[in-house]
């Protein structure tokens, strides 16, 4: 929601756009609905958040919605960030809403892949943008490491592909898990003998202040996960932190940042090894973010997509 909706509605209306961002949950009143776009060239559709027993509700009204303003010349984007097409509840829905706009967003060119497999409609990609500002670059200098992992609670499983990896790798390392605070999430965090604290914008800012180095463990060779976008990656680095990831092709496309590999205890014992290298690379990432993640760049990516597509209509 932030990165694809209200950071980036943020970003566009200081790129002079008149953007505003509305909810449309079950109680949306159909009868004054389409009183919320009044005088709008284009509207943008975030992802459906509603869980799977009502997830036809919200694709019913959304399908609705759609037909109601592009009858009043309206233009309609329809984004993308995960591949639930093969989904038997879900992935009808995502095609019928992928069939119905004018153009569809993606958030990795992974994405725009599949899509393009299930639609005719125009697909633009236009990654994430960073929040916060660019942080002071900084290395270990004290043991044991200070490791963060963050993400949802349904990435936690992730966690099984990296942990003994760094555990193998005989470098001293404290572990915080930053997530929502489920019981599942609390569990683990107690399993594998890390600190836990519940997931906020403040929080997070204030453990990538506080670690040393983030974790971002995940099964490369699942291809749900190939088409992961690059926000927890670009996010550790624009922190000045190092990020130590799995080859996912948008952490790959990052890698001068950071640390890609298929073994995560050899970025880490080359990064204690290492520290100056690690500074550097880190300095390195944060001017390559600043290029392609910057709030300015990715306003300036969706205000072209948007006119682009206000203009084939």
């Amino acid at each position: 929601m932030r990165y694809r909706v209200t950071s980036t509605a943020a970003a566009l209306s200081r790129a002079g756009v008149e953007c505003k961002v509305t909810y449309l949950g079950p109680g949306a009143n159909r009868r004054t609905m389409l009183e919320r776009f009044r005088n709008v060239d284009a509207v943008v559709l975030g992802k459906l958040f509603a869980p799977p027993e009502a997830f036809n509700r919200d694709l019913a009204l959304a399908l609705e919605l759609i037909a109601q303003l592009r009858a009043r010349n309206i233009v309609v984007l329809a984004d993308y960030s995960d591949d639930h097409f093969a989904h038997a509840l879900l992935g009808p829905g995502y095609r019928s809403l992928a069939n119905a706009v004018d153009r569809v967003t993606a958030s990795t060119p992974g994405m725009a892949q599949v899509i393009r497999q299930h639609t005719s409609v125009p697909v633009s990609v236009v990654t994430d943008l960073v929040e916060g500002s660019r942080g002071e670059a900084r290395v270990a200098e004290r043991s044991p490491l200070r490791l963060l992992w963050f993400g949802h609670p349904v990435n936690l499983e992730t966690l099984k592909y990296g942990l003994p990896q760094i555990e193998r790798a005989g470098v001293p390392y404290a572990l915080t898990l930053l997530t929502a605070p489920a019981v599942d999430a609390q569990r683990a965090a107690a399993d594998i003998r890390a600190r836990f604290r519940a997931w906020s914008t403040s929080a997070l800012f204030e453990e990538l202040g506080a670690c040393d180095a983030v974790i971002i463990p995940s099964n490369p060779y699942d291809p749900h996960k190939a088409v992961k976008s690059p926000n927890r990656f670009a996010e550790t680095v624009w922190a000045g932190r190092l990020a130590l990831a799995h080859p996912l092709p948008a952490y790959e496309a990052l890698a001068e940042g950071g640390w890609v590999g298929e073994d995560l205890g050899e970025g880490l014992k080359w990064y204690a090894a290492s520290p100056a290298a690690a500074l550097q690379r880190i300095r390195d990432g944060q001017d390559l973010i600043a290029r392609r993640h910057s709030p300015e760049t990715i306003a300036g990516l969706w205000k072209r997509v948007i006119e682009e597509t206000c203009a084939a209509s």
